[in-house]
């Protein structure tokens, strides 16, 4: 079985955006029942989960290389760093599925399976921010791979399954994800605040939070120091 989410008509998706360093990362995990799960390609047929060391090193690799460095980084570069922080959390790896992976003559792969989750995952991707000095905006809504600053949680609101058909929706307040969704989300805020940025002329109040520690360093970052911006 596998479900549909990021439905419109605002049932698209939960999304908060963050920028905490690779030590207040991990912390946020603490004592919650979680897994990293890749579901947004095929898988080794081995396969079970990603490591918990494994993500939390990427982030810091990310962190350091991507978002605190001064240097613009090689679009290549980039999506490499990109790839390895992509992930979906789950609560419980019981509902991680995983199917039989065919090949143009329909003969099953010895070497790849696909993953199948039987309810709602969290992912986590980066986000960017967008800087229009002419009109004097700053946003998170757009994809900017030169202005990558942090990483967004997104949930879906409602979800709608293969084994009817997808012609039901579900909200997914019921699933016991969204709980541990939420959790993320309080442990982010206990440890960040509402962001502000200043331009030359301007106070922003973008959606996004982020530490005190993160920001002592954050505004080293290539976008922001290109832009003359200000974390403050």
């Amino acid at each position: 079985m596998s479900y549909f989410g990021g439905l419109g008509a605002g049932k698209g998706w939960h999304t908060f955006n963050f920028i905490i360093t690779p030590k207040e990362f991990e912390s946020i995990f603490d004592k919650l029942k979680f897994e990293f799960v890749i579901t947004n390609s095929r898988v080794e047929i081995d396969y079970k989960k990603t490591e918990k060391q494994f993500i939390f090193n990427n982030y810091e690799d990310f962190f350091n290389a991507r978002i605190i460095t001064e240097n613009e980084v090689d679009r290549k570069e980039q999506l490499s760093f990109e790839s390895k922080i992509r992930i979906s959390i789950t609560d419980d790896l019981s509902k991680i599925h995983f199917i039989d992976m065919r090949d143009r003559k329909g003969e099953i792969s010895n070497d790849f399976k696909l993953v199948r989750p039987t309810e709602p995952v969290i992912n986590i991707s980066p986000f960017f921010l967008t800087y229009s000095k002419t009109i004097e905006s700053l946003s998170v809504a757009y994809s900017n791979p030169e202005g990558t600053i942090g990483l967004e949680l997104t949930y879906p609101k409602f979800v709608s399954f293969e084994d009817d058909g997808f012609k039901n929706l579900y909200d997914t307040h019921t699933f016991a994800t969204y709980n541990l969704f939420n959790n993320l989300i309080n442990n982010i805020k206990v440890i960040s605040n509402k962001a502000k940025v200043q331009s030359s002329t301007k106070l922003f109040r973008p959606n996004f939070w982020i530490s005190p520690e993160a920001k002592k360093v954050i505004n080293q970052n290539h976008y922001i120091k290109t832009n003359n911006l200000n974390v403050i």
